[in-house]
């Protein structure tokens, strides 16, 4: 998992083409420990699949930008450029299945679950 810097998020969303997942999270949060793990055994299963990261902490902008009402969460952008927000992650195989779900572009009806 990739960390983004602070003064940098905004550059790498616009760089960044086709799909990306970015784990917006804090430091101190428990939850969003556990959610790094999962994402990080997803990513390890998964190839071609790049998640970033970033301290919602040192990026407000960023959380203004995406409507972010908690953490953690995982925002999604489509290869179509569409983008949805995750803030369950109830288990690594969910969390892969919605990896894999957005990177390939299908229909996505869940956008908050």
């Amino acid at each position: 998992m990739i960390e983004w810097e602070a003064r940098s998020w905004r550059r790498e969303i616009e760089e960044s083409d086709g799909a990306l997942a970015l784990f917006v999270y804090t430091p101190l949060c428990g939850t969003c420990a556990l959610a790094r793990r999962m994402l990080e055994v997803a990513e390890a299963s998964l190839t071609g699949i790049r998640i970033a990261s970033a301290n919602i902490n040192l990026m407000p902008g960023l959380a203004e930008a995406f409507q972010i009402e908690s953490v953690p969460c995982l925002l999604l952008r489509r290869p179509d450029g569409s983008w949805n927000k995750v803030y369950r992650f109830g288990s690594v195989v969910e969390v892969r299945a919605r990896l894999i779900e957005s990177f390939r572009g299908e229909e996505n009806d869940h956008d908050r679950t």
